[in-house]
């Protein structure tokens, strides 16, 4: 029987009775890492598991997402997806850890770029102002 079963058993002792998981202690996005792999959860709307799957993502195949929920599909196909609201359906999807490393540094060096012109353009305006000087886009 599972773990997390949604009735409890008519007679049983409170020692046999499933776990209870109040609802703010759910999570329903939580899957298992893989090393060397980055994963995460992609909507199935707009094409966007196929613009993944072209990016070098791949969906990962029969593995459980989340806390179970009554109703939800473990998967479709071969691939795990979890429902995650509003009739949306989630795939989970990997790449490796290299690929996505890559990616990053390749759009950090868009928004660095895109925050220089910013500060350049605020020093601009501002001309030399005290008010300018002090002005930095800092990230953490």
């Amino acid at each position: 029987m599972s773990r997390h079963s949604t009735r409890p058993i008519e007679g049983a002792s409170r020692a046999e009775r499933p776990e209870r998981i109040p609802l703010h202690r759910q999570n329903i996005i939580r899957a298992d890492t893989r090393p060397g792999f980055v994963r995460r959860l992609v909507n199935d709307t707009d094409d966007r598991i196929e613009r993944f799957k072209i990016a070098g993502w791949t969906p990962v195949e029969d593995e459980q997402v989340g806390d179970p929920h009554a109703g939800d599909p473990s998967s479709v196909g071969s691939m795990t997806v979890k429902s995650v609201g509003a009739g949306t359906k989630a795939v989970l999807m990997e790449i490796p850890e290299k690929y996505y490393q890559e990616d990053q540094k390749e759009k950090h060096v868009k928004v660095d770029a895109l925050e220089a012109a910013m500060e350049q353009d605020i020093k601009t305006k501002l001309g030399g102002s005290a008010i300018g000087e002090g002005i930095k886009i800092q990230r953490d």
